[in-house]
């Protein structure tokens, strides 16, 4: 879920530090009550990450590189290559799968 007044995409800039100020908790407690759902502060940025790319991918015409700005990546080369992690696929290979022409 985002946080209060914030877009959900901005969670990837945060760092533990930032995200317990803003819940009003410290970062020790905030790993704890992540750990305690099964969860890590890297994983929910990435969830983020992949479903704004996946977003961005599908219902825009972006090119690449402003996708993977927009996801919160500072390149496009570590862009593509989470992308493949995530799907097996590249961003281009899956715009073309999830927008035919």
């Amino acid at each position: 879920a985002p946080l209060p007044g914030q877009p959900a995409h901005a969670l990837p800039q945060h760092s533990a530090e930032s995200l317990a100020a803003l819940l009003h908790v410290s970062p020790r407690t905030l790993h704890r009550q992540l750990k305690e759902e099964g969860a890590t502060l890297q994983g929910l940025k990435d969830d983020v990450r992949r479903t704004r790319a996946v977003e961005l991918l599908h219902r825009t015409q972006r090119p690449i590189k402003q996708v993977a700005e927009a996801a919160g990546f500072e390149n496009e080369k570590s862009f593509i290559r989470a992308f493949r992690g995530w799907t097996g696929q590249s961003p281009a290979e899956f715009r073309r799968v999830v927008r035919p022409l």
